[in-house]
């Protein structure tokens, strides 16, 4: 991995480069962590929704409950999905306007 620091002393860079190289470097270790966490937030939610999906199974199964009765309604199912597509269409857009601000209009 190469180090930004020694990069920097090497090819002799401003102060003002040196930041901006570490403040490149804090963006995309920022993102990275952020991204991970995402991606393991929805799969512990895709991993409990299998789990009541199977309890559902198994509730039918044995008939400890009807049909009708079932934990995963289509109701359920499509408040997961919108909740789900409005998470990955907003959040990462919001990450993204924080972690890498646009150049502001006044200069």
């Amino acid at each position: 991995m190469v180090s930004l620091n020694k990069e920097a002393e090497r090819e002799g860079l401003s102060v003002a480069d040196q930041i901006a190289l570490q403040d490149a470097s804090l963006r995309r270790s920022m993102a990275d962590r952020i991204v991970r966490a995402f991606i393991q937030a929805n799969a512990v939610i895709l991993v409990a929704l299998g789990a009541l999906v199977a309890l559902d199974e198994f509730s039918i199964w044995f008939r400890l409950v009807s049909p009708g009765d079932r934990i995963i309604t289509p109701q359920v199912f499509m408040t997961l999905l919108g909740a789900t597509t409005v998470q990955v269409g907003t959040i990462p857009v919001i990450i993204a306007r924080y972690l890498f601000p646009g150049r502001s209009r006044d200069g």
